[in-house]
């Protein structure tokens, strides 16, 4: 079993500059930063390598007191959760502000779990504001430590103190342990994409059989991307949950926006994406353009039909389904399906069978004397594509890439190449090769490549 580094987790109240800190820390754009408050509302974990000192931080949503609603209050279960995890609590105030009596109530709540806290006045921008981080000697929790997360001041200092009250690194291990990694360098990235209310967060939830991620019937409820590291049949998973993508036109204000925003660039970095699909209504229209965005992309896909629970005809349904697909998006023929349930667990794991599958067809190359001995059986087709009298020729093919796969084929006029006989090589080399839940993209290019007419 591998060892898990240590963690120190960033709390506080709303709007103090947690995410920012959380960001500044990582080197990268992480969390979703914004002026409205309720922005963070799962944990966000990521790894923190600080002078050759590598611990985990997990990032978390502001401390209300009394939540109004259902989404805060589950906010709330899960900062208490990232709590109870951590080895080391960072403190977050705003050191631009006076002392408040939330401050003081989160400071109480904190000496419960009996963990060493590290006080941090964040938003100290200049000298003038530096006599502000002395009021906050009243809370008692030992020397506030004043930063600016958004300008980088101050991390030196933070980060000695952080690591003078985590326990000792795990440099004790044995032949058969390991320090765990960062998931993203190990693991199958794997994005969970789809409109809202499909089933995304439930899908986490119910693989981990635990509440990792808020789920409420409000649409819109997941704002950031949130990975999560999964293990299953020894192999290594990043989840990516994502929020519900909407049409332009049902977008609202910035946050929305980078909320959709993280979603589609989720689909980038992913190897697979599962587009969650509710199994009750079938493709809608805004089904539709996620899956021609993600096959834009040439992100391997699979479909998961959610909710499958609720189906009461389920033949029926599969037959109408089916229908649909051929119907409304029948590029995606190539891409394998499964029925789900979040709610009794029913064939959640099957999806990864199917993830290991088309993770390594989308990672597939094929040689180049394969290609083009397929290249010399489509010439050879009693249905060749003609145009006014011309004959289309493939002169020579390559595969460029993978991720996306794309095959380059140099022909004698691109004119000639109709979009129904690039769909007919696509056909075929999909008969030949497989490519199961992966787009592939073919460029034309007149004559012959430098390299062979030499």
């Amino acid at each position: 079993m591998a060892k898990k580094l240590p963690l120190m987790a960033i709390c506080g109240r709303p709007n103090v500059g947690k995410s920012t800190l959380f960001n500044r820390l990582l080197h990268r754009m992480s969390a979703i930063v914004h002026k409205v408050e309720g922005v963070t509302r799962d944990r966000a974990y990521g790894e923190v390598d600080w002078n050759g000192r590598k611990i985990r931080v997990v990032d978390t949503g502001g401390i209300v007191e009394s939540p109004e609603d259902s989404i805060t209050q589950k906010m709330q279960e899960q900062v208490r959760a990232a709590l109870d995890e951590a080895q080391v609590i960072v403190f977050v105030v705003d050191g631009q502000q006076p002392l408040t009596r939330g401050d003081m109530e989160i400071r109480d709540e904190l000496f419960k779990y009996g963990k060493p806290i590290v006080l941090v006045t964040n938003k100290i921008d200049n000298e003038s504001l530096r006599a502000n981080v002395n009021d906050y000697y009243e809370l008692g929790v030992g020397d506030p430590i004043a930063v600016s997360s958004g300008h980088g001041l101050g991390m030196d200092a933070l980060m000695t103190a952080i690591l003078e009250k985590m326990p000792p690194p795990p440099d004790d291990i044995t032949d058969d342990e390991e320090v765990e990694l960062e998931p993203e360098t190990l693991s199958t990235r794997v994005a969970i994409v789809g409109k809202p209310n499909v089933g995304k967060s439930s899908f986490i939830n119910a693989i981990l059989n635990e509440p990792r991620a808020i789920v409420d019937s409000t649409p819109g409820t997941t704002r950031d991307a949130l990975d999560v590291d999964f293990r299953w049949n020894d192999t290594d998973y990043l989840l990516i949950d994502t929020a519900g993508m909407r049409k332009k036109s049902g977008i609202k204000g910035d946050l929305e926006r980078f909320s959709v925003s993280r979603s589609l660039r989720a689909v980038r970095r992913a190897d697979v994406v599962l587009m969650m699909m509710d199994g009750t209504e079938g493709v809608t229209d805004q089904d539709k353009r996620i899956l021609h965005y993600l096959n834009e992309q040439g992100t391997a896909c699979i479909l998961v039909w959610t909710k499958w629970d609720l189906v009461e005809d389920k033949e029926s349904q599969l037959k109408k389904l089916a229908g649909e697909i051929e119907r409304k998006a029948p590029f995606l023929k190539y891409v394998p399906e499964i029925t789900v349930s979040n709610e009794t667990r029913q064939r959640l794991f099957k999806v990864f069978d199917l993830v290991d599958r088309v993770a390594e067809e989308a990672n597939k190359r094929v040689t180049t004397s394969q290609l083009n001995k397929v290249m010399e059986e489509i010439r050879a087709k009693p249905t060749p594509a003609i145009h006014k009298g011309k004959l289309a020729k493939i002169l020579y093919a390559t595969q460029a890439s993978v991720k996306p796969t794309t095959f380059i084929l140099f022909v004698n006029q691109k004119r000639l190449f109709h979009f129904s006989y690039l769909r007919f090589i696509e056909n075929q080399l999909r008969a030949k090769f497989g490519f199961e839940g992966v787009p592939l993209k073919v460029e034309l290019r007149e004559g012959e490549p430098r390299e062979r007419s030499r």
